[in-house]
């Protein structure tokens, strides 16, 4: 192999290496990359499960991946090892459709790599696959839109490891979703410049990956990005060669993308949309709901964290202050995450220094991709056009997890600012004056915007904590990473020949963002995810013929670890029949259901997508053949079976009702529609590679 051939594969190499060392506890510890150490604190496992010291801070989003993704995945393996497709589960809200919740991602490609790895192994697979391929992607578009190798590794490791990434590494649909967007601009960027419509439909069956991947407000992100993609090398084309014609040929690989994005996303969107209409999260759009939409905006005094991101704490440091009321909203650790905006400091740099030469269009367009992420995240008027715009749109949470696109321009944008430095810089020395103007207007810019960013958020850090650690340290780090990368710039200059300069760039922004993110996600002891109790074995016992339990947890807790039992969806974990559930789509008709049977809302004022048993009522024997409790319940009618570690466990007289799951219709018309499509890529395929075997 030729020297030529082997140097095209060092950057994968060295995404490779990139992976395995920012994963390399999970990967070469074999510890779980999953939150288990919660799981001490909860009962049962709170009497099998050794406790940390000190208890680590209670993060919300975290214990998704846990008390969701885990149990989920884990039911998903079980049931196509058996033989059976998972339409619905019967282990949570009395059943309740799986494939149709979206974050199941039973079409996801590669959740079959549970077919071959546990469910916990395949945790720290899955994340160390897409982050693998979030670089490999990034770098062939930035090589597709003509950056040199330099340029498109700084990209790759920027958006692979800056804060969107890193910070939601644990809930596998976020990343899974966000690595199709830059393949997906990358094969619509081919099929525009050569006015092909198969490369068109790969572009379409990227985004609609991005929908099986599983979570749909992101992969309406990554559709936006695309759109905008296809509207700006329309407008390319049309300056460029002015006719119509032109036009005519780039409207084709256009219907391609979004017939083939269509057709195969159907198979997930088709049900999850019926279920949508018929779920707790069906409301009207009104400017009352709108409000509260545009209220999980990105708070303007976080705008510090794109140059600090621990400035308010950080919660795998057990050091995150801002929770509680806050500006008029409750805040907890798990805003660290929702607003999580830092893709370092030489990277925001670079990407400054990409506007000089903002003429060039793909600068352009990720410069005001970078801009409408922001002022989306921000919470600004451009929100109304989606939410009043688009269907569906209101049922999302919030704005700020657009957030994704702003780590992406920025990520585009350092790479290009990278190649045009160092192309532009090194070439030969420059005159003094000359340094030293470009140094102090590269030095200026930087440390304006932190300055400011300072000032906005000094209110926010008043009230949150006193000053001291973390912060001040935290802003140090950030000063002294903004002199070192600034000196580094400028030596480049000075220095123009040095070759090591481009190798001491990427150590500096992997250095970087490695501090910042490879000790974030937790990880523990796999013998602490779900083991077996006495609590859990009695039940299973109990049980055996299938019946149904109802565990009471009076509230829930965003703030810290909350004092529950088997709390929602870890039945599923055991095969036992639970009552309560957590999950993003339920039914409103269940919801209503346990309404009546409790006489209070079952969802918890914390986390209205988890329906939870809240107090003890005779009606609740319609459900459940036997009841959980912390406490004693005062009622002749119910018989205590066992009291084990202080949990008691009655049986509930009668026969528990079958609750009606519900299981969407149109999965077979979604399934024949994805066939279709899948079809259509592979005949355009083979039909284009036989045209090009022709004209070899």
């Amino acid at each position: 192999m030729s020297n030529l051939a082997l140097r095209r594969y060092i950057p994968y190499l060295l995404f490779l290496v990139m992976t395995l060392g920012f994963l390399w506890k999970p990967i070469f510890t074999g510890r779980a990359l999953l939150p288990g150490d919660y799981l001490a604190y909860m009962k049962p496992w709170a009497s099998v499960v050794e406790s940390t010291d000190p208890a680590p801070q209670w993060n919300p989003l975290h214990w998704d991946a846990i008390s969701q993704f885990y149990p989920w995945r884990v039911f998903f393996a079980d049931s196509i090892k058996s033989g059976k497709f998972p339409l619905s589960n019967p282990h949570q809200f009395c059943g309740t459709a799986f494939m149709a919740n979206g974050q199941s991602a039973c079409l996801y490609p590669f959740n079959y790599l549970l077919l071959i790895f546990n469910p916990i192994t395949f945790f720290t697979v899955f994340a160390a696959l897409h982050l693998f391929l979030a670089q490999v992607f990034m770098y062939w578009l930035m090589r597709e839109l003509g950056a040199k190798a330099f340029g498109g590794i700084v990209s790759a490791i920027v958006f692979a490891f800056s804060a969107f990434m890193v910070l939601w590494l644990e809930l596998p649909t976020f990343i899974s979703v966000a690595i199709w967007l830059p393949l997906a601009l990358m094969l619509i960027q081919r099929a525009a410049s050569r006015k092909s419509v198969f490369y068109g439909m790969l572009s379409g069956a990227a985004i609609a990956l991005a929908f099986l991947a599983g979570h749909f407000q992101i992969a309406f992100y990554v559709t936006l990005a695309a759109g905008l993609w296809w509207i700006w090398k329309i407008a390319e084309t049309l300056w460029d060669e002015r006719t119509i014609s032109s036009a005519i040929k780039i409207a084709r690989p256009v219907l391609g993308c979004a017939a083939i994005a269509a057709l195969i996303a159907c198979a997930q969107l088709l049900p999850s949309q019926e279920l949508a209409s018929h779920s707790h999260r069906v409301r009207a759009v009104t400017e009352q709901g709108y409000q509260g939409f545009i209220a999980n905006a990105l708070p303007v005094y976080r705008l510090v964290t794109a140059f600090v991101p621990r400035y308010f704490g950080d919660p795998s440091q057990n050091n995150y202050y801002l929770v509680g009321p806050i500006g008029g909203k409750v805040a907890s650790a798990a805003d660290y995450m929702e607003f999580g905006m830092y893709a370092g400091i030489l990277p925001l740099m670079l990407a400054f220094v990409s506007l000089g030469a903002i003429r060039k269009r793909h600068i352009s367009f990720f410069a005001g991709l970078t801009i409408l992420a922001l002022l989306l995240a921000a919470g600004t008027t451009v929100n109304r056009l989606l939410y009043f715009g688009v269907p569906g749109f209101s049922a999302l949470g919030g704005p700020n997890r657009v957030l994704l696109l702003y780590s992406f321009g920025v990520a585009a944008l350092a790479g290009f600012g990278a190649d045009y430095y160092f192309q532009n810089h090194t070439s030969a020395a420059e005159s003094r004056p000359s340094i030293l103007l470009h140094s102090l207007a590269l030095l200026a810019a930087p440390l304006f915007l932190f300055a400011l960013t300072l000032w906005i958020s000094w209110p926010a850090f008043l009230s949150g904590a006193p000053l001291g650690d973390p912060s001040h340290k935290s802003v140090f780090t950030a000063f002294c990473l903004i002199i070192i990368s600034w000196l580094l710039l400028v030596e480049c200059k000075r220095r123009p020949q040095f070759v090591w300069f481009p190798i001491f760039v990427l150590a500096l922004i992997a250095a970087d963002l490695f501090y910042f993110g490879i000790n974030f996600n937790p990880t523990c002891e796999r013998s602490k995810i779900y083991p077996d109790t006495e609590l859990t074995n009695e039940l299973k016992c109990l049980t055996t013929n299938g019946e149904r339990i109802a565990v009471i947890n009076e509230h829930w807790n965003i703030f810290n670890i909350p004092s529950a039992i088997l709390p929602p969806n870890a039945a599923t974990i055991y095969g036992l029949y639970d009552v309560q559930g957590y999950d993003s789509l339920f039914t409103k008709q269940y919801q209503s259901l346990l309404a009546d049977l409790e006489g209070i809302d079952p969802s918890p004022p914390e986390n209205g997508n988890m329906i939870l048993v809240r107090r003890y009522t005779p009606e609740i024997a319609s459900l459940a053949a036997y009841l959980i409790s912390a406490d004693p319940i005062d009622d002749a009618n119910i018989k205590l079976i066992n009291n084990i570690d202080d949990v008691y466990i009655y049986h509930l007289p009668g026969s528990p009702q079958c609750v009606d799951h519900y299981v969407p219709g149109t999965f077979r018309i979604g399934l024949w529609l994805m066939f279709i499509g899948v079809g259509a890529v592979a005949c355009t395929g083979l039909y284009a590679l036989k045209q090009s075997k022709k004209t070899a």
